[in-house]
């Protein structure tokens, strides 16, 4: 098979972060779904990544350390993946923890908001949720669910969390080329992940000029349409692509008819340009 019939998910969350999988069932999942490659990107945290990779290479499936970073320009919350990093490095991981640390502080302010609209929470409980992950608003959604506030976490983020609600609380942001430079610090590649939910395709061109490395073309909620237009935008602006589903549960690549479709040769171009990159600082 080349390397455009093997297929790649290259933006999967777990239970370090905000998603439900453990190591053992996401590789699992991954080997029932085919799968040539996977990238392991926690927001703010690098905790599967070991463990996985070590289960993953037991199957024949690679697997490329990532993280997707929040940052915020113009007031518009802008995520950032990162690729091939080398999170073992102390500066690095002292780096995340600050923001780890921030977004336990952030979810005691928004269950601090929900009481003052008389909907109460238990802090513990939502940390409860969290277990050993980087918490977040997927966590309050699940305890506003679970005491019967909301009929499910999509109505949870309408009423009370998403960006103007009642309880939103923002985080504590980097710049994108603070995400950049921290990326590429720890020998990585960055992403503009999901521009097509962003909306924000203006700021492609000055990311470009600031050490972005790529953008995430294909995503679950990304159209034919706009797949098409982000490889053409990252062919003009000459940026690497790649895509995944951004799986936080059920929803990992369908490589058998799934919307999300990424061949491996995006990850071949990927250690090309940092192959390239590398040469060029020796």
């Amino acid at each position: 098979m080349t390397s455009q019939q093997y297929f790649v998910d290259l933006h999967i969350h777990t239970a370090a972060s905000d998603g439900v999988f453990l190591p053992e069932e996401l590789v699992k999942q991954a080997s029932l779904k085919g799968l040539k490659a996977i990238a392991i990107t926690d927001h703010d945290a690098w905790d599967a990544i070991e463990p996985i990779s070590s289960l993953a290479f037991k199957v024949g499936i690679e697997v490329i350390p990532g993280i997707e970073l929040s940052t915020n320009i113009e007031g518009a919350e802008i995520h950032i993946l990162g690729y091939f990093i080398d999170y073992t490095q102390s500066q690095f991981q002292e780096r995340v923890l600050h923001f780890k640390n921030a977004r336990i502080e952030r979810a005691h302010r928004m269950v601090e908001k929900l009481a003052e609209l008389g909907v109460r929470l238990e802090i513990d409980r939502v940390l409860e949720i969290a277990g050993s992950g980087s918490v977040g608003r997927p966590h309050v959604a699940r305890a506003l669910a679970e005491e019967g506030y909301v009929g499910g976490t999509d109505e949870a983020f309408t009423r009370y969390l998403g960006n103007g609600c009642p309880a939103y609380v923002p985080k504590n942001f980097l710049t994108p080329q603070e995400s950049f430079d921290l990326v590429h610090s720890v020998g990585g590649l960055a992403f503009f992940a999901h521009p097509g939910i962003e909306n924000r395709d203006e700021l492609i061109a000055q990311f470009a000029t600031q050490g972005l490395d790529g953008l995430e073309v294909w995503h679950s909620k990304h159209s034919n349409s706009q797949v098409k237009n982000y490889l053409e935008i990252a062919r003009q602006k000459n940026l690497l692509a790649c895509g995944g589903s951004d799986c936080h549960s059920d929803n990992l690549m369908n490589n058998g008819g799934g919307s999300v479709k990424v061949p491996y040769s995006v990850v071949e171009q990927m250690k090309r340009h940092l192959a390239n990159k590398k040469q060029k600082q020796a």
